[in-house]
């Protein structure tokens, strides 16, 4: 795996603007077709992604980045840090068959789109209403 390191000054980072700038990067890359994130490791906040119970919070994230394909490593500061893959090889998902949607009261709904008579009023013959913990599966 290709590694880069990002030296940015002027201001604090946080995660948002990291992975802004490790994505830019990634985008420059001439061996890298369509850059996608698939780990990443911010040292400050002690989080990682993916997030993998019981794992080594300093390793782990890199070890999934490298065995899921990852190409480019992007350390940003020395405080964050990104695996990019290229997802070119993969076929486009297309556009989905599914929306979210919300109703007046704030409700979260996953609904078909050719089943919706209204496409932004959640029906019960098109919608499934979410819950919390489903909303973040979405």
């Amino acid at each position: 795996m290709k590694a880069a390191h990002i030296n940015y000054t002027g201001m604090e980072l946080d995660y948002r603007t990291a992975s802004g700038l490790a994505a830019s990067f990634a985008d420059k890359d001439p061996l890298i077709i369509e850059p996608v994130m698939v780990a990443w490791h911010d040292k400050k906040a002690h989080r990682m992604s993916p997030a993998i119970e019981g794992g080594d919070i300093n390793t782990r994230w890199h070890d999934y980045g490298e065995s899921h394909g990852g190409k480019l490593e992007v350390d940003v500061n020395g405080e964050f840090d990104f695996v990019f893959a290229d997802s070119s090889a993969y076929e486009p998902y297309g556009p989905s068959p599914y929306i979210n949607l919300h109703d007046k009261r704030g409700n979260e709904y996953l609904c078909q789109i050719n089943a919706l008579r209204d496409p932004k009023d959640p029906s019960k013959e098109a919608c499934v209403q979410l819950d919390e913990w489903t909303s973040k599966l979405t």
